[in-house]
């Protein structure tokens, strides 16, 4: 009688659970009587791995770190060349004779289409695997690559860039999949960072090394340099980046019929041994229960448990994965047949619904897109700026001057997903074990700032011919580290709110990024010619900041709300 809690208490804690306990809370510490004193050890992994070694949550270290750094050079080679002909584009005005609106349109046909081309992308890396497609991906960047060093007339260059930007759209979506099939809920926030980092060093260092291949040798020898880099990178993905979608259906013995993603031991403090309920801590309702007498209940895994020794299996290195054989771990149940159709229409609608129906996701999309677009502020107006007098830089030199962006960007990497995950975590310690999806966005703080003085230097400094030292190292350096980092912390955000839809938030994100980036190529450099700097460069600074702040003020309180308002979305589910 004596041995478990009473039963009034066990009916309050259930009601106190059901009510919290919905996606985007999780019970990330084992022991929640003594949250103080956990360490790293004692985090409970979500999701939760399966008992099989070829599960990629079971990869060794080293497994992992070889896909991750296979993707990270297949973002930052594939993003490099349709994103990086900035500082050729007076190059371009002369060789094609067009405008400055029509050059830039090369640049917007790659991005409209490297937004566009994840409706097929996703779907296509859900259905078959993330691997065939990031290598048919691979195969079409290094054509278009081809393709572009051949080019003699602006209509076959045009056409060029759009394949271009269909085969580059892998890096949109692909590695945060990646990211999210390898790695547990508190290691993604350092990994999204280096993922953004991979994606905007790629712009970064792509108009370096453009503009001074562009004065040294030729402009087409800097798609011939992309080719050989490009088939590099598709050599290393072909033999070392096994497939990593992997299924993981529910447990065979949960106690209840209820969906649940995962089940967690939830000891009471007050007892000397382990009298446990069940918590459902990922799905769309919350569970508690006495423990039966038999059978016993599955004990959710921590890190201190986790044995990482696992390593892919040769199906994983098909070109064509055998998804049934990476679908049922051991100790599972079969799925039901896969609806092929059911799922190409559920990733084709999915981006849009949670664009427009989620809060979260619509914020998430918008802090990004204007935080990346403040840096395509900065580089449609680079060769206006630095080209013209009293600067009179050559394409190379200016080129050169993205090596600030590298400088902020290298600096966001080291802290923006280090430093949303520590204070996630510290907050889930505050918090008695139970992790909120809104404990990372203080981390945005020092990103916005760094938007908010860095855009302020370019504008002023451009209208004013300050020392292009005093625009390049502060203004462009600060830009580089809100770039990674605002996009890092706010996308990582939405991604703990809705686990099952990496791949989507980021279709969702990339959209609202690339239109608007698209729409800009029309009339930024006209507007700056004919106002002047100060009002475009502007716009972007105060959309950033608001939106990036709109975030703090609104999600912070009334996040966890906005959640619950789409707890039972059959998304959740996917």
């Amino acid at each position: 009688m004596s041995q478990g809690p009473p039963e009034s208490s066990l009916e309050a804690m259930a009601q106190s659970e059901k009510t919290d306990i919905i996606p985007g809370t999780d019970i990330i510490f084992a022991d929640r009587g003594d949250t103080e004193n956990e360490g790293p050890d004692d985090v409970v992994l979500i999701p939760q791995p399966t008992s099989s070694p070829d599960d990629p949550l079971n990869w060794s270290t080293t497994w992992k770190a070889i896909v991750i750094v296979n993707q990270f050079i297949f973002v930052f080679v594939s993003i490099m060349t349709p994103m990086a002909i900035s500082p050729m584009t007076l190059i371009f005005e002369a060789e094609f004779q067009r405008t400055l609106p029509e050059v830039n349109m090369l640049f917007g046909a790659a991005a409209i289409t490297l937004g566009y081309a994840n409706f097929i992308i996703v779907p296509a890396a859900n259905l078959i695997g993330r691997r065939p497609v990031v290598l048919v991906c691979g195969i079409v960047c290094i054509l278009a690559n081809v393709w572009q060093g051949l080019v003699t007339s602006y209509p076959s260059f045009l056409g060029a860039r759009v394949i271009s930007g269909l085969g580059a759209a892998a890096n949109e979506s692909i590695m945060p999949m990646v990211v999210a099939d390898l790695l547990f809920l508190h290691q993604r926030g350092s990994s999204m960072a280096l993922y953004f980092w991979a994606y905007f060093l790629g712009l970064f260092i792509g108009p370096i090394i453009s503009g001074a291949i562009a004065s040294q040798i030729s402009w087409r020898w800097f798609f011939w340099v992309c080719t050989i880099l490009q088939g590099a990178s598709f050599l290393f993905l072909l033999v070392a980046h096994p497939e990593t979608k992997y299924d993981r259906p529910p447990p065979k013995a949960p106690v209840s019929n209820a969906p649940t993603i995962m089940d967690v031991q939830v000891p009471d403090p007050t007892l000397g041994k382990h009298e446990d309920g069940l918590v459902s801590g990922s799905s769309s309702e919350a569970h508690i229960r006495p423990p039966p007498q038999s059978p016993p209940q599955h004990t959710a895994i921590t890190a201190s448990q986790h044995s990482t020794n696992g390593r892919p299996s040769r199906a994983q290195f098909s070109l064509l994965p055998l998804r049934k054989s990476l679908r049922f771990g051991h100790g599972y149940d079969h799925d039901p047949p896969l609806n092929v159709t059911a799922v190409l229409v559920r990733d084709i609608i999915s981006p849009i619904k949670i664009l427009f129906c989620y809060p979260i996701v619509l914020w998430a999309s918008l802090s990004m897109g204007f935080a990346a677009n403040s840096l395509l502020a900065l580089n449609l107006t680079q060769a206006q700026v630095f080209g013209a007098p009293p600067y009179l830089f050559n394409p190379d030199q200016i080129g050169y001057t993205n090596f600030a962006f590298v400088a902020g960007a290298a600096v966001a990497l080291g802290t923006a997903g280090p430093l949303s995950d520590r204070i996630s975590l510290r907050g889930a310690r505050k918090n008695g074990g139970i992790l909120e999806a809104e404990m990372r966005l203080p981390a945005l703080i020092p990103y916005i700032c760094a938007n908010l003085v860095g855009m302020v230097i370019a504008a002023v400094g451009y209208q004013r011919a300050w020392p292009w030292e005093a625009i390049v190292i502060a203004g462009y350096s600060l830009v580089g580290l809100q770039c990674v980092g605002i996009p890092a912390v706010a996308i990582a955000y939405a991604v703990d709110s809705y686990k099952a839809l990496p791949g989507e938030i980021m279709i969702a994100a990339t959209i609202v990024k690339n239109t608007f980036g698209f729409g800009m190529i029309f009339f930024f450099n006209d507007w700056a010619a004919r106002s002047g700097y100060i009002p475009p460069v502007m716009l972007l600074m105060a959309l950033t900041c608001h939106f990036s702040l709109l975030g703090l003020v609104v999600f912070l309180p009334w996040g966890k709300k906005f959640r619950r308002w789409t707890k039972d979305s059959k998304l959740h589910s996917l």
